[in-house]
């Protein structure tokens, strides 16, 4: 009984982590080939993606993690700047 618990256990984790990465894999070229078409729904938000296939956030600007440690550190260096420093 054990044995056939972890097959079923195993197939089920294989067959999810499948589905998972099959729609992350065709969503943006179906969503391109809809918009192509005409067919593509305007009265719900879809994704926007670049030409590589990354999805882009924040209003078409990719984000991006050297963008992301630039902004860590400006606020850093005004977290630094703000702080007083003790006069003698």
């Amino acid at each position: 009984m054990s044995m056939n618990v972890n097959k079923a256990v195993s197939m089920a984790v294989f067959a999810a982590a499948g589905v998972y990465m099959g729609m992350k894999f065709f969503e943006p070229i179906v969503i391109e080939q809809l918009r192509k078409d005409g067919n593509l729904r305007t009265d719900i938000e879809v994704p926007q993606y670049d030409e590589e296939g990354n999805k882009l956030l924040d209003r078409g600007k990719q984000v991006t993690w050297e963008a992301i440690r630039k902004e860590k550190q400006a606020e850093e260096q005004l977290a630094e700047s703000s702080v007083s420093k003790p006069v003698n």
